[in-house]
């Protein structure tokens, strides 16, 4: 798997309580990757807090977050004064590091080890969306069937009003 050196334990997502639902599509194209190797518009997934002190064998579990979000990496800012930048225990003695998130959808950044494993399901969207991530949920629409079906098929919906040439509404497989 990408040239992880572990064996990972990937267990059934959470359902109900506090978990957000997750598209099955979503689950199935799943990867793990290093948080280095995250692009923009991927749903971050879980993480694997564990992964360096796996149990014997070398086998790691994935923690699915409550809340998946998607990725906007970018480079770290030192300068950063959000209680999650200012709490974070990662130095660059961690190795290189990597905000995946500012904030959305939290009020926090997402800062972690360039090395970190995560469960990351790919955005594979071609059909000419807007791929620049909103300010917030309320900039998407949640109820179109061409935006539904948008989100179903890429992780995303589409914003209000936007539309998609026939041609390019086919997302990349």
């Amino acid at each position: 798997m990408n040239g992880i050196p572990y064996r990972v334990w990937i267990p059934p997502r959470p359902t109900g309580g506090d978990y957000a639902l997750v598209q099955q599509a979503d689950l199935d194209r799943a990867r793990v990757i290093r948080a280095g190797e995250v692009r923009l518009g991927d749903t971050v997934l879980a993480d694997f807090p564990d992964f360096d002190r796996p149990v014997p064998g070398g086998l790691v579990r994935a923690q699915h977050f409550t809340d998946p979000y998607w990725a906007t990496p970018q480079p770290v800012d030192d300068a950063c004064s959000c209680f999650a930048c200012q709490a974070s225990a990662w130095t660059t003695a961690d190795g290189p590091l990597v905000k995946l998130t500012d904030g959305f959808p939290w009020d926090g950044c997402e800062v972690r080890p360039a090395g970190d494993l995560l469960l990351v399901s790919p955005y594979r969207c071609t059909c000419g969306c807007d791929t620049t991530l909103a300010d917030d949920w309320s900039a998407y629409d949640w109820s179109a069937a061409a935006s539904v079906q948008h989100l179903l098929e890429t992780g995303r919906p589409l914003r209000p009003g936007e539309e998609l040439t026939p041609a390019l509404a086919t997302p990349a497989r």
